[in-house]
Formats: structure tokens, sequence, C-alpha cells
């Protein structure tokens, strides 16, 4: 008489345990670009919403506000605002100094080390004043100043899959574009021009 064994048999376990590894090995790839793509539309995003805040920090303080970038390297940059129409210098990391990015007593900088994965390939001031590559938010309508200034910063993925570009008008209008050159990231518009 056969008894009722509970449990499985060596072979079923054996084909179980092979199909999760193919499973696995073949989802990896997949899972490295959704990854990728996700880090750079994260990135992107964050750093649009911080000029956007600077943007409506002019208007609701009622001063300009300039923002300073600098970019020695696509992993080695930094973004920083102030209200003034000087802008700060965003490699200051001294809060004392006066050149420290500050706005209402807290520090109003980005910089790579926050987006690890992250390339910023390309970060171009129209107009740059003096050499420096800073913009300024009017009080009144937060376009930027001088007059008919604009911005673009290009981001990257790590492995070099994905772009984002994020762009400041001179209206201050901000937007996010995927650049046309086979790196897009569906959901957003691709670029003109």
């Amino acid at each position: 008489m056969f008894r009722n064994r509970l449990g499985f048999t060596l072979i079923e376990l054996l084909v179980v345990i092979t199909l999760i590894g193919i499973s696995l090995t073949l989802a990896a790839p997949s899972w490295e670009q959704v990854s990728q793509k996700r880090r750079v539309t994260n990135a992107t995003e964050q750093i649009a919403a911080f000029l956007s805040v600077a943007q409506s920090e002019a208007q609701k303080q009622n001063q300009h506000v300039s923002l300073s970038f600098n970019r020695s390297g696509d992993q080695n940059w930094c973004i920083g605002t102030v209200l003034a129409l000087d802008a700060c210098d965003c490699t200051e990391t001294d809060p004392a100094s006066e050149q420290y990015c500050v706005i209402d007593g807290a520090s109003t900088r980005i910089e790579a080390s926050s987006f690890q994965f992250i390339h910023l390939i390309e970060a171009t001031d129209s107009q740059p004043t003096g050499g420096d590559s800073r913009i300024t938010f009017d009080p009144i309508r937060g376009i930027l100043q001088p007059a008919g200034d604009k911005l673009q910063l290009t981001f990257e993925s790590a492995n070099g899959d994905f772009k984002l570009r994020l762009s400041i008008t001179p209206t201050g209008l901000l937007s996010i574009c995927s650049p046309d050159d086979g790196q897009s990231i569906g959901g957003y518009l691709t670029c003109a021009g």
C-alpha cells in the first residue's frame, strides 16, 4: 500500500532551482537598464525641483536669486543659489565664507556626490558673465537675467545608455527633454534643435 508523502522529490527541486537561475540570469541585464534609467530621471527631476525653488524664492523674497554652476568634469560639478545679484561659489564648502551658497541661513547647493552613477556631460550658459557660469532669476516674473540668457544641463547615466537635458529658457520656463541620439527615455519629449 502506498503512503501519501508530503514534500518534493529531489528532481522537482533541482528543476525549480534551475528555472529560477535561468530567470534571474535573463532578468539581471534588464534590471540594470531600468535602474540606470531611473537614476537619470530621478537626478534630473531633483535638480529641476531645486532650480524651481530658486526661481520661486526670487519671487517670494522679491529679490534677485543668482544661480552659479561649476563643472570641472563629468563627475565633479555643483550648483548653488544665493539671494543677490552676485553669484555665490558653489565649490565653497565653508559656511562662514561670504561666497558660500545660502538663502535664509540654509545651504542652497547641490553637488555630484549627491547623485552617484550620474554624469553632467554638458552645462551651457548662453551668456556667461565675465567668464562666470551663472544666471539670475528676476524677482518680478522669475525670468532670466541678463535678458535672453538660457541654461542647459545634460545628464547621462553611468553606463552611457540614457540622457536627459534640463533647460531654462529666457522666460524662466524649466523643461526636461530627451536628446535625440538613441539614448532617449520614455515619457519625455525629444529635445528640439
